[in-house]
């Protein structure tokens, strides 16, 4: 196998072409009068916000309560995600994270509210942001299907630090007002990382532990065991309780066979 081959299979040439995924066809699109974020509505109350103008397409979502709202992941800091969601929401808005990558937390530092699970990868991130030296590969060539809102300043890109507010706790019921976020500890993919299960509607916030596309477990910090032991004990025991996989990449997906199949695949990968 080339190089040129084992790059594309991460990295795929003319990634764009994708656009828009499978996953969207069934939701409606809502028109913001921006370019940069694609909005869609699960439903009234459940905005995805994806940012497919960068190659990692990453999900932010807005999770509306009759008291407040949360906002799952912010994305790499490329476009004014804080202004977008003032659009769309007049309640008061906080963050919750999924895991500390640098392509989940890049608008937490616009926010005065954001929670997170305790873990020392994550009081490191909030702690130091991601300096340009790392956060450059967010930008690098091939990276984007579409210009970068503007002003942007390509030579200091980084992810600035942040306050958290709140340290999540494995099993806490995260309460909008009128709707409940259980927080699941999943590690495998990073140590802190969470999911998100809305027993109500049966929606399945999977953060990067799966979405339709390449899921690594080499990352600093990933460990393929215990993300295979998590597929196991933590994520497929609640699946009958799920009707749509909300992954924090790509798109949307509703054949929750994937996750076996993706348990399956990790089995493989580990032999």
């Amino acid at each position: 196998m080339t190089k040129k081959t084992e790059n594309e299979l991460i990295r795929p040439a003319n990634w764009w072409d994708a656009l828009p995924r499978e996953g969207f066809k069934r939701l409606t699109k809502v028109e913001t009068g921006q370019d940069w974020y694609s909005v869609y509505r699960v439903d009234e109350k459940t905005l995805i916000i994806s940012e497919d103008g960068q190659f990692d397409e990453n999900v932010s979502y807005l999770v509306m309560g009759s008291e407040r709202a949360a906002l799952i992941d912010t994305g790499d800091n490329l476009g004014d995600l804080r202004a977008l969601v003032k659009t769309l929401t007049s309640l008061p808005v906080f963050v919750v994270n999924t895991h500390r990558h640098m392509d989940h937390i890049g608008g937490n530092y616009l926010y005065d509210e954001v929670w997170a699970f305790d873990h020392r990868v994550s009081r490191e991130a909030a702690a130091l942001g991601v300096p340009h030296e790392y956060a450059r590969d967010i930008i690098q060539s091939g990276s984007f299907s579409k210009p970068v809102p503007q002003p942007f300043y390509e030579e200091t890109y980084c992810i600035p630090p942040y306050r958290i507010s709140h340290w999540i706790r494995d099993g806490e019921r995260i309460d909008l007002g009128g709707r409940t976020l259980e927080a699941i500890h999943t590690p495998g993919h990073a140590p802190d990382h969470l999911m998100f299960l809305e027993k109500e509607t049966g929606y399945f916030w999977t953060g990067d532990n799966f979405y339709t596309g390449c899921v690594y477990t080499y990352l600093p910090w990933g460990d393929l065991d215990v993300f295979i032991n998590t597929y196991e004990h933590l994520i497929l025991p609640r699946l009958k309780e799920a009707t749509i996989l909300l992954p924090s990449h790509n798109d949307p997906c509703f054949q929750l066979e994937v996750l076996q199949e993706m348990l399956d695949l990790a089995k493989q990968a580990r032999r």
